[in-house]
């Protein structure tokens, strides 16, 4: 999946235009993961029987709205990878790494149709919060477990954090804590579907690549 979900004809333009390359991968990433997503959760809301993942303790939880920047750093740092990447071809390990789990996860989302069971919300509080905001539906109504906040963080950070030192790897993986631990606090997800989502990273996971051999190992 390292640079399938970029057309091939598109590789060598990419490579003779390396300033924009990561930032045209990153546009054409976020069109392929909307149609993804978006896709998912359109065919998932037919269903009108849904199933509920909570622990008991789980139904009378507080939300905590503090946590809102920290559950939506995922989402900032997740649309400025390519920043953080050594060129196109470096980035397209990670991007179709976590190409790759949502295109898992949302076929769950299809296939075991869910729905939130905290007592303060049916869709989450960040969604909850937003459509309040703005008058617009909840995109994200039906998609729950396994979680793609939990299941991404861990990807980056796993691909990231060989390449920091460890003060730079313990802080990278402190903020990937935080994350995991926001989708609960502001409702967004159950236990269950945090579980499921670090399952999932654990098991499509970023291939890591040395930082002396980003062009050659990545070419093929």
């Amino acid at each position: 999946m390292a640079v399938r979900w970029i057309p091939r004809a598109c590789h060598a333009w990419l490579d003779a235009n390396p300033r924009v390359a990561p930032a045209a991968c990153g546009a054409w990433w976020v069109a392929l993961w909307a149609i993804i997503w978006f896709g998912s959760a359109w065919l998932s809301s037919f269903w009108t029987s849904r199933v509920e993942l909570a622990l008991d303790f789980e139904r009378t939880a507080t939300p905590h709205e503090w946590m809102i920047p920290v559950y939506a750093s995922y989402d900032l740092v997740a649309a400025l990878l390519p920043l953080f990447c050594r060129g196109w071809r470096d980035y397209a390990v990670l991007g179709g790494t976590i190409l790759l789990q949502t295109v898992i996860a949302c076929t769950i989302y299809v296939a075991l149709p869910q729905r939130l069971a905290f007592e303060t919300t049916d869709s989450g509080f960040v969604w909850d919060w937003l459509s309040n905001a703005t008058g617009l539906p909840h995109p994200g109504l039906y998609s729950y477990a396994p979680s793609m906040h939990v299941a991404g963080v861990i990807a980056m950070a796993m691909f990231f954090a060989p390449r920091l030192g460890r003060a730079g790897a313990a802080a990278l993986w402190a903020w990937c804590t935080a994350v995991i631990a926001s989708t609960w606090m502001v409702q967004e997800h159950h236990l269950a579907d945090i579980t499921t989502g670090i399952a999932l990273a654990l098991i499509i996971r970023p291939r890591a690549v040395a930082s002396a051999h980003v062009g050659s190992t990545m070419s093929s």
